[in-house]
């Protein structure tokens, strides 16, 4: 009988070995996770499945990644490799991927070198003590003869769509031109945005001065605060009527924040927007749902830096997101802007995409008094929500169709039946040292270039690593009641418990009592 229960024990342990064995090796191929995650972050989207499955040749990606690295860069390498094999899986194939570690292997090191994957130095306790390590954390896609290299990889936020945009960058065969039009101002600068862009676009400088290129299939333009000459507004107009997508910050104020003060903006370019079917309205917008300013204050001979509130600073928490553009969006920051509003009597489609709060205030012009302490009516917030961005789309018929010399030019497009103009009305949105700056805003600067463009895949990707999750405002006597409730109720459940406790050691005093008297 003991021999018996041996041999069946060994049965059961070899069988449920094998079972092991065969599970295993099915689940390399069919797999299946549980993502508990709301935005699913840790499953391979729906648009990086399709750009893998259509790759028509073999894709590498060697991983140079050291061993032994400090906890939280620990997980970054699980998280990457869980990503990798999951491409690899829906590669049918073909894309492979392999883990070198420089640090163990002087010809890994010698080849991150020569792909411009750099050591990075990071503290970490060993031995109880901090010490200072070289290690490496990054990869390089490998197709045909052409190479794309992620230098440095130190965080998962983000890492899908950096992963997903270098695979579509480097299988591309003729990468999309976006050009950046910027008034000569030396105040302008888009270096910021162009890094984001060049991923997956090639960026391209214009000129109005001259006709735009055919190649570029979309423009970002910063605001003006004058009147384009004429030649440039017909070379601006005949490319959204050749099909050409246009991008546009434009707002009717332009500040002058060192001095305190702002002034509206005259120029030929509202005319012509309202031609095509929206309007921008020349009073300010200010918001109770703001951004701050750092201002100094002086009590005697000390001076303070206090943060405050600045409305004419919105922070725009309110989107549309029935739209592809906004859909997933929490929060974007912007800077003097004006309402935005559909022109009467035209043909195109307007979609209005980003509002202020249900507390906005307007400040009439055409000069604006912009310092918060000297001006109360920053401080009133009278109107509902107002429409800052939007989109407008449909037939255009040409600015210059009735014009007696632009319109008998050679070439001369007269009508689009599906233009497209993008508007928000802040001047300084492209801006590194302003909206262009902000984190917030390249989610949805980037969303609108793929959209414009035509190349949507990674728009989804983009909005499930937007993690921002505001306060909502509950109001003054809502906060008032809490702060009191939080105060109060700790104290109130302390006595209760002691009244508590106080009751049932008196109960248990009188049973006691009754059973031994």
């Amino acid at each position: 009988m003991e021999i018996s229960n041996k041999n069946q024990f060994v049965r059961y342990f070899l069988l449920i070995a094998g079972i092991l064995v065969v599970l295993n090796m099915v689940s390399r191929t069919l797999f299946f996770r549980w993502d508990a995650t709301d935005s699913k972050m840790y499953s391979l989207s729906d648009a990086s499945r399709e750009v893998i499955r259509k790759l028509d040749d073999q894709l590498v990606a060697k991983v140079y990644f050291s061993g032994n690295m400090p906890g939280a860069y620990a997980n970054s390498r699980r998280y990457l490799q869980d990503l990798l094999e999951e491409y690899q899986a829906f590669s049918d194939g073909r894309f492979r991927f392999e883990f070198l570690d420089p640090a163990e292997d002087t010809k890994a090191q010698e080849q991150a070198r020569n792909y411009n994957i750099p050591p990075v130095q990071l503290q970490a306790i060993e031995n109880d003590k901090m010490e200072i390590k070289n290690v490496y954390m990054g990869l390089v896609f490998l197709y045909h003869d052409k190479k794309e290299t992620i230098p440095v990889i130190q965080t998962t936020q983000g890492l899908e769509y950096n992963l997903t945009a270098t695979i579509k960058k480097i299988t591309a065969t003729n990468l999309k031109t976006v050009g950046i039009i910027s008034e000569e101002n030396e105040e302008i600068t888009t270096q910021n945005l162009s890094r984001f862009l060049e991923q997956l676009y090639t960026i391209q400088r214009v000129n109005l001065s001259g006709d735009i290129p055919s190649e570029i299939q979309a423009i970002m333009m910063n605001g003006v605060s004058d009147s384009l000459k004429s030649d440039e507004l017909y070379h601006l107009d005949q490319f959204v009527m050749r099909g050409g997508q246009l991008f546009i910050a434009q707002g009717s104020v332009k500040d002058f924040l060192q001095q305190g003060f702002a002034t509206e903006i005259r120029s030929n370019v509202f005319s012509w927007l309202e031609h095509y079917g929206v309007k921008i309205g020349k009073e300010l917008l200010t918001d109770a749902r703001c951004s701050q300013i750092q201002i100094q204050t002086q009590q005697g001979p000390f001076v303070f830096r206090n943060a405050i509130d600045y409305p004419v600073f919105p922070l725009i928490q309110k989107f549309n997101t029935d739209h592809l553009m906004t859909k997933g969006l929490t929060q974007a920051r912007v800077f003097f802007v004006s309402e935005l509003s559909q022109t009467e009597g035209v043909k195109t489609t307007f979609t209005p995409l980003m509002f202020t709060s249900d507390k906005t205030g307007v400040l009439p012009g055409p000069f604006f008094q912009i310092q918060p302490n000297q001006n109360p009516m920053m401080q009133a917030f009278a109107f509902p929500s107002k429409c800052v961005a939007g989109l407008i789309e449909g037939t255009m018929t040409s600015f210059f169709a009735g014009d007696s010399v632009y319109s008998h030019k050679s070439g001369f497009i007269p009508v689009n039946n599906s233009g497209r103009i993008l508007i928000i009305t802040d001047s300084q949105f492209f801006n590194d040292r302003r909206g262009g700056g902000v984190e917030e805003n390249t989610e949805w600067i980037l969303n609108a270039v793929d959209y414009l463009t035509g190349d949507q895949e990674l728009i989804a990707i983009r909005a499930r690593d937007v993690t921002l999750r505001p306060l909502q405002d509950v109001g003054e006597t809502a906060r008032k009641t809490l702060k009191w409730i939080n105060i109060i109720l700790p104290a109130v459940l302390i006595v209760l418990l002691g009244l508590y406790r106080w009751k049932r050691n008196r109960n248990r005093r009188k049973l006691l009592e009754e059973l031994y008297a």
